[in-house]
């Protein structure tokens, strides 16, 4: 299905990290809206400034900018359209100081977990690192000051849209889409897309990923617009394999444990391979799925943290 007429998406050749996120285009009598703004690179914000050009639009027909998350390949290039222009920004509340204080995305991303828990194949735990050095190399991550807040359940209006804000949480815990109430079509941001995102506790874990996406479900979609990969004609399908993906690692989890406790390391590398996957997204994934488990009463935490079966 093609894309709705009045949204332009300035689109990716690659869905997979660390490329760009789709940029998606509206424009009113001000201007031009954007929602995400892509990578922090210098090229991937001239590539920006040309899709706009080919459209009509200059940096400066810029008023309004939305953002589905502050993550870097949505967010990144902020730091040069700051530069131009004083554009109003969207964002989710519990996104605002993600976005104004980078830093703290190592908070939200739960890199704590890994040197808590996480052994490598010498016996020795991971150095802790900087998750804004590992972005730099790749898709260099920018702070942005937001003007307006995202309020889940409200509509905004949007270059002739009307895009009702659903919060669904789980890889970022304000991460937002939006449903275009008239047209049909979905923005999921990375909720839902050519890949399953990684998700972590605290931004929302399993518990928000599922619950983010009964909301999605329940809105009779005919079409999604992901932030990575091609449109989505199918979005029932697509809600239903992201959803299903997700409860398979409980399986896994639970067909990996037994009556005997073991430690959430152990349980890590019977999982994880590649000590790297184990590092990031491989043990928060982890985490986040013991926490739904242990609320389901399927799996006993004991009081030294060790884990197992009921029983």
């Amino acid at each position: 299905m093609d894309t709705p007429p009045g949204i332009r998406v300035l689109r990716e050749e690659s869905h997979m990290w660390p490329a760009s996120a789709n940029v998606f285009l509206l424009h009113d009598a001000e201007g031009a809206i954007l929602v995400d703004v892509g990578c922090g690179t210098e090229a991937r914000y001239s590539a920006l400034k040309d899709s706009l050009a080919v459209e009509g639009f200059d940096i400066s027909d810029v008023h309004t900018v939305i953002l589905s998350h502050a993550h870097p390949d949505h967010i990144g290039a902020m730091r040069f359209l700051t530069e131009e222009i004083s554009p109003r920004v969207f964002l989710h509340p519990l996104e605002m100081p993600l976005a104004a204080e980078p830093e703290l995305l190592n908070k939200t991303f739960d890199l704590q977990l890994a040197s808590e828990h996480v052994v490598l194949e010498d016996g020795s735990p991971p150095n802790s690192y900087n998750i804004l050095d590992y972005f730099a190399a790749l898709c260099p991550m920018s702070s942005a000051v937001a003007t307006d807040e995202l309020v889940p359940g409200e509509t905004l209006e949007a270059g002739g849209f009307r895009l009702l804000v659903v919060h669904t949480p789980g890889h970022a815990p304000g991460h937002c889409s939006f449903f275009e109430v008239d047209q049909g079509f979905l923005l999921t941001g990375d909720a839902v897309g050519q890949v399953v995102a990684w998700y972590s506790p605290s931004s929302g874990g399993a518990i928000g990923y599922l619950e983010g996406l009964t909301r999605l479900a329940s809105l009779g979609a005919s079409l999604i617009l992901p932030s990575h990969g091609p449109n989505i004609t199918d979005p029932q399908r697509a809600i239903t394999h992201t959803r299903d993906h997700i409860l398979r690692v409980d399986g896994k989890l639970l067909s990996r444990l037994g009556p005997e406790p073991i430690s959430l390391a152990e349980l890590c590398g019977r999982i994880y391979r590649n000590p790297v996957a184990r590092i990031f997204p491989g043990i928060q994934i982890i985490q986040s799925h013991l926490l739904k488990l242990e609320a389901e009463g399927r799996v006993v935490r004991h009081p030294d943290g060790r884990i197992s079966l009921p029983g």
